[in-house]
């Protein structure tokens, strides 16, 4: 991931909308993109059973971002699978057919969401 890359959060209501288009297909609709594959490793070592086995948890995702691609955008969609660990599912949603490209666990550290909450809190107390 580039640092010029910004994950964009979406409104409440497109996240509703791209989980919705998820949900109307079953993970095998998805091209796998060739990114995915790259060089016949695959690059993020999550192998294709555990992604089509958290595919369809819906109610486990927690957030989804996306980044300009050449064709729309790059949809990344958060799956909490325990309170430090989450994997993010990445598609082409805007190409026909929609494309699955990639897929990587996120280990967040519990530091990180008690940091954000002091800020969060310092600034609420600093508008006082």
């Amino acid at each position: 991931m580039g640092n010029d890359e910004i994950d964009i959060s979406l409104t409440k209501e497109e996240e509703k909308e791209r989980i919705e288009f998820l949900k109307k297909r079953k993970f095998s609709e998805f091209a796998i993109h060739p990114y995915y594959n790259r060089n016949s490793y695959i690059k993020h070592a999550v192998e294709l059973e555990t992604i089509k086995e958290v595919y369809p948890q819906f109610d486990k995702i927690i957030g989804v971002f996306k980044r300009p691609a050449k064709k729309g955008f790059k949809y990344s969609f958060r799956y909490c699978l325990e309170e430090t660990k989450s994997l993010v599912l990445c598609f082409y949603l805007d190409e026909t057919p929609p494309k699955f490209f990639n897929a990587y666990f996120d280990y967040t550290k519990q530091d990180k969401k008690l940091r954000k909450k002091v800020v969060k809190w310092m600034k609420r107390i600093s508008n006082n």
